[in-house]
């Protein structure tokens, strides 16, 4: 018997080598043939390797604000929590891999007729086999009634069972459960990205509006100034009704804008506290310690000259193609389910009639299995399911290379849009350097008699306009940054910087 169990478990190691293989699958063609660099790529890309990406902006405010939300925000410790779950299913599937053992002690007793071959054995045994030593029971002497046995049994033993994955089923279920676990890993990844863009784009909000109540403000003394010079020279009547009614009209619009300001600095916040997992009380009073807001926006070249591979390291890519994987190891595991699968059962122990005899070394036994079964009518389910595992991998094929010209771009739509707010930065430069020019021009002008007050205020006005212009440019110019961080997967590891550097 053990010669044929280690015969069957010698043939089992051979067939374990014609383990079906997962397919490939039918990729879009343009996914699979991504363009070397991206439009408008510069040459300083290799010199920008920052890994914790948010520092490029200089901000060390910013930088608190992300690391925080790293740390506290609800919906990375939910995709932690998927991952956990995901990890769990792996290890279950991967024990598939191992035999499983258990350990179990039984006591059993028994008393029952001697009925049928019971009563037979009672027969033979009138010679004067009373005392039950064989078994453990008694035999009633003939003619003293219904003939019974009683006996018990105490059993100790290990039992240990194994499938061989002659085909890789097994195999293949953990290889899926184990890409399953990569593209959660990525999925986690993605959610961090996407946490830090939202805490850094929700900053920017805030330094935006705060500099715009600012100048707001600002504006609205100016503008009061002008109405009341323009009220005067009304009154001596010099001046337009007109002029004055627009001069009060505009320092009404700008004391109403303030309001509105603040009623937006309190909901952005609000929205960082959501991202910070705490309570805007606490986050106001964080900015609030940290004095005056500023971005600084980072001109210098953003990473555009990558080379499109790198692409292949945004997480939502990762995740794709480890669904991808995972779908083909599941065609691969259904199909195997159609072929014969193999199981090796071993038990042994010691047994006796009392407690004492389940211990005892010269009571022991061993029971070897092998079982060979194979499907033969199931009505179709083991090909239905072959079909839904194929079609989930065309499936994941498609979404998989939707995801990658998506991703393609947003890359290239993200780099279009920052060159753009670059530029208007740097006219918008031209513009307020131009208005402050005319106003030191107006002022002088002012203090050598001159020019006019009215003129100095009309030209510190048009300076709040550009610098207003000036901040919205800023901030789009910060987010377009943002956009490519994003785009380009957040950040990336130095090492592959060194290893596209050494490709050329």
């Amino acid at each position: 018997m053990m010669r044929g169990t280690l015969a069957v478990g010698a043939a089992a190691t051979m067939l374990a080598g014609c383990a079906i293989d997962p397919p490939e699958p039918s990729i879009p063609a343009a996914p699979s043939a991504l363009p070397d660099s991206y439009a408008g790529a510069s040459e300083g890309w290799r010199r920008y390797e920052p890994v914790q990406w948010w520092q490029s902006y200089e901000d060390p405010i910013l930088d608190g604000l992300v690391e925080r939300a790293l740390a506290a925000n609800l919906d990375i410790r939910e995709a932690v929590a998927r991952i956990e779950e995901v990890e769990a299913r792996y290890e279950r599937e991967r024990a598939g891999l191992f035999p499983q053992v258990n350990a179990g002690a039984e006591a059993n007793y028994a008393n029952q007729p001697a009925t049928g071959l019971g009563a037979a054995l009672g027969e033979a045994a009138q010679g004067g086999q009373t005392d039950g030593s064989g078994a453990g029971g008694e035999v009633p002497p003939p003619g003293t009634g219904p003939r019974r046995f009683s006996f018990s049994t105490y059993t100790s033993q290990l039992q240990a069972s194994w499938e061989v994955d002659l085909w890789g089923r097994i195999r293949n279920r953990a290889r899926a459960a184990d890409a399953n676990l990569n593209a959660s890993l990525a999925e986690l990844q993605a959610v961090r990205i996407r946490i830090a863009s939202e805490v850094m784009r929700n900053y920017f909000d805030l330094v935006e509006t705060e500099q715009l109540r600012d100048l707001g403000e600002l504006r609205a003394d100016i503008l009061g100034e002008r109405v009341t010079l323009a009220e005067r020279s009304f009154l001596r009547g010099i001046g337009s009704s007109f002029e004055l009614i627009s001069l009060r009209e505009s320092r009404r619009e700008a004391e109403a804008g303030v309001p509105l300001l603040e009623a937006s600095l309190t909901r952005s916040k609000a929205r960082l506290g959501v991202l910070l997992g705490t309570y805007p009380g606490e986050i106001a009073d964080a900015l609030a310690e940290a004095g005056l807001l500023e971005v600084t926006v980072p001109m210098e070249a953003v990473p555009a000259g990558l080379p499109a591979r790198l692409l292949e390291r945004r997480p939502d890519i990762v995740a794709a193609r480890a669904r991808l994987d995972a779908a083909r190891f599941g065609v691969a595991a259904a199909r195997a389910a159609r072929l014969p699968q193999l199981t090796l059962n071993a038990s042994g122990g010691l047994e006796g009639n009392d407690p004492a005899g389940a211990f005892d070394p010269q009571n022991w036994f061993v029971n070897l299995l092998g079982a060979l079964t194979a499907p033969i009518f199931d009505a179709g389910r083991i090909g239905a399911q072959i079909d839904i595992s194929e079609a989930q991998m065309r499936q994941r094929a498609v979404a998989y290379g939707r995801t990658v010209l998506d991703a393609f771009a947003e890359v290239e739509s993200a780099l279009a849009r920052h060159s753009a707010a670059a530029d208007r930065v740097r006219l918008i430069e031209a513009d307020l350097a131009s208005a402050r020019e005319a106003a030191d021009l107006q002022l002088r002008r002012f203090e050598r008699g001159t020019g006019g007050y009215s003129d100095w205020l009309d030209a510190r006005l048009n300076v709040l306009n550009s610098r207003r212009l000036m901040v919205e440019a800023e901030r789009a110019v910060a987010e377009a940054r943002l956009g490519v961080h994003r785009a380009l997967g957040g950040a990336w590891k130095r090492e592959w910087l060194a290893r596209s550097d050494a490709d050329g």
